[in-house]
């Protein structure tokens, strides 16, 4: 699947959220969508859902229109999933069965079709059998996050979109948010939107990246990129580098070399800094 907008512009009021806006997403990757606040990000994600009517500009999907109603407004893709912010704010069924069922159920499946969505995509969110029939409300937050990316998953979405998926969890239970994530991306040509501010998570798991700034496209990375070469452009517009590649200049500069690295990952950086590192300790030791 290939997803394009071209010259997108929003308007709120009297006031841009985006403003021509051009790019395209293809499908089988971890793409990021960053940017400071009040940058454009949640607009951005809602155009892609379908869920600004009054969108100015055109967006297709494998170059074929999307549809629009007869006043000429942009119409909801049942086809791409969205996972807002805080999900489990969501949740209102009595059981977890139910709430898994409820989209599903109002869409035709039978009761068997249902059952057996269920038992496919509770082990890809780390969960049991055994959760389904609890109420919602008694559950830990990280699974009540779980439930309710689950409960989108139920639709077998090839899009995925998820804003800030990882808001107020605590540091283990955000790490198995994004390696859950992952997981389901890296099969059948999935795809992944992923709104966060959190640059090393950005850096650790996106393919690619998509900078806005106060409504403006500024480009569209492959993630290394966008954090090792465009570290100025990034500067400009307040947002920061993540910190193993902080923690990658400071060695740099200190050593008076230019590392090379394979890419922005943590692991990957460390790799390539502490063989410099350990040497110049040695020497100073």
């Amino acid at each position: 699947m290939v997803y394009q907008l071209q010259e997108v512009s929003v308007n709120y009021s009297k006031e841009a959220a985006l403003k021509n806006v051009s790019c395209t997403i293809e499908s089988g990757k971890w793409i990021s969508i960053i940017g400071q606040s009040g940058a454009g990000k949640s607009t951005f994600v809602k155009v892609l859902k379908g869920l600004v009517p009054n969108m100015q500009g055109d967006y297709l999907i494998n170059d074929q229109p999307v549809n629009r109603n007869a006043k000429g407004q942009m119409m909801v893709i049942p086809e791409i999933g969205f996972v807002f912010q805080y999900p489990e704010h969501q949740l209102f069924e009595t059981t977890v069965y139910k709430e898994l069922a409820f989209a599903p159920k109002h869409l035709g499946l039978s009761s068997q079709q249902i059952d057996e969505a269920i038992h496919v995509i509770l082990p890809q969110v780390g969960l049991s059998a055994d959760i389904l029939p609890l109420p919602p409300f008694q559950l830990s937050g990280g699974q009540k996050r779980r439930i309710a990316i689950a409960s989108v998953l139920m639709m077998n979405p090839k899009l995925l979109i998820v804003d800030e998926p990882t808001a107020g969890l605590d540091p283990a239970s955000r790490v198995a948010m994004l390696q859950l994530l992952q997981k389901w991306q890296q099969q059948d040509d999935r795809t992944i939107i992923f709104v966060s501010h959190q640059m090393e998570d950005v850096a650790e798991y996106s393919d690619e990246v998509i900078v806005l700034h106060e409504g403006h496209f500024m480009g569209h990375f492959d993630t290394s990129t966008l954090f090792l070469e465009n570290s100025q452009m990034l500067n400009e517009i307040g947002l920061t580098l993540p910190e193993p590649v902080q923690l990658l200049k400071l060695v740099e500069e200190l050593s008076g070399r230019k590392i090379e690295v394979v890419s922005c990952r943590e692991k990957d950086i460390f790799a390539s800094i502490m063989p410099i590192w350990n040497t110049r300790v040695s020497k100073n030791g």
